[in-house]
């Protein structure tokens, strides 16, 4: 059996009930919350002009976030050997400086997994989101999918 990883990043918030995590999110001091606004699928980053608008930004002046750095998560041993996989959904803040500073579980599958996502996101680096030329701290939904194969 071979392991595999599938990574869709993204605001998914949507998706949230269906995941599990329809709780209300944490506060995020200081970071425009555009999980609805922006969907980023590795390196692409789709920007959605009403979400943008709804959350209080105007879209001409927005520029989203750009991955600079960053590998993929190792599928865990013990997870692959429980037979876990699936999605795993967190919460992360890029800040200013373009770096992962704040990061949560939101839906998890399995420790392993989790643990695997979150260490990997946060050691991605971003040329950060932009509001009128000035760097802002945002908040996005990044899904992981860890698929046995």
């Amino acid at each position: 059996m071979r392991a595999g990883i599938l990574i869709v990043v993204g605001a998914l918030g949507a998706m949230a009930p269906a995941l599990g995590g329809d709780a209300e999110p944490a506060p995020w001091p200081g970071a425009l919350d555009l999980r609805k606004a922006i969907t980023i699928k590795s390196e692409r980053v789709a920007v959605d002009p009403r979400e943008l608008e709804a959350a209080g930004v105007a879209s001409g002046t927005f520029t989203p976030p750009r991955r600079t750095r960053g590998a993929s998560p190792s599928f865990p041993d013990q997870a692959a050997r429980a037979g876990a996989q699936g999605r795993v959904l967190l919460e992360c803040r890029i800040n200013e400086s373009g770096a992962v500073d704040a990061c949560q579980v939101a839906h998890s599958v399995h420790p392993a997994l989790d643990r695997a996502a979150a260490d990997a996101i946060r050691h991605w680096k971003y040329e950060p989101a932009r509001v009128k030329g000035q760097p802002r701290s945002i908040v996005a939904q990044f899904l992981m999918i860890f698929s046995l194969q």
